[in-house]
């Protein structure tokens, strides 16, 4: 992989200040091995039929078997899952040695207390630039009380009542 232009990066700046909150993909490989993958990618397409959409760059170590998943979940992350985070940001996505999880009846694996899941059967993935974008169908959801984690300028953050100064970027 090339290094990235100054253009490049300047965009990556500019898309950078738009905030968002932070989920784990989780998917099972054809092997059985349990994936998951940092993304905030993460957005909501419709309520009927339910869809939810994520994007996975070409260039990730797990892409095959999220094109290959039947079904994935997302977790939306709490604020105090920066760890959980940063771990499946990490290269190797099949690494889960430390975490807590389980397996649902799909043979997905299931985070726990996360803020919201969402139980996804792979609808359509669409090739777009240097990512897949991957369109499920919501099957199940669940939610709970808390805040969330966020991400933005490359920081992970919290949400605050605090005026934030903009800048002149």
């Amino acid at each position: 992989m090339n290094e990235p232009t100054e253009t490049e990066l300047a965009l990556r700046r500019s898309l950078g200040r738009f905030a968002t909150g932070v989920t784990v993909v989780t998917c099972s490989a054809v092997d059985g091995r349990p994936c998951g993958i940092t993304a905030n990618s993460f957005s909501s397409v419709s309520l009927e039929p339910p869809q939810v959409l994520w994007n996975i760059a070409k260039v990730s170590n797990s892409l095959q078997a999220y094109l290959e998943a039947d079904r994935f979940a997302i977790h939306v992350l709490r604020n105090d899952q920066r760890s959980l985070a940063e771990h499946f940001a990490r290269t190797d996505h099949t690494v889960y040695r430390g975490i807590d999880y389980t397996l649902s009846g799909d043979r997905v694996p299931i985070l726990p207390g996360v803020l919201a899941r969402f139980d996804c059967r792979t609808d359509t993935i669409h090739e777009s630039g240097d990512h897949y974008i991957i369109v499920g169908e919501v099957m199940k959801h669940v939610v709970a009380d808390g805040e969330p984690l966020l991400f933005y300028a490359g920081n992970y953050g919290l949400l605050s009542d605090k005026p934030v100064d903009a800048g002149n970027d």
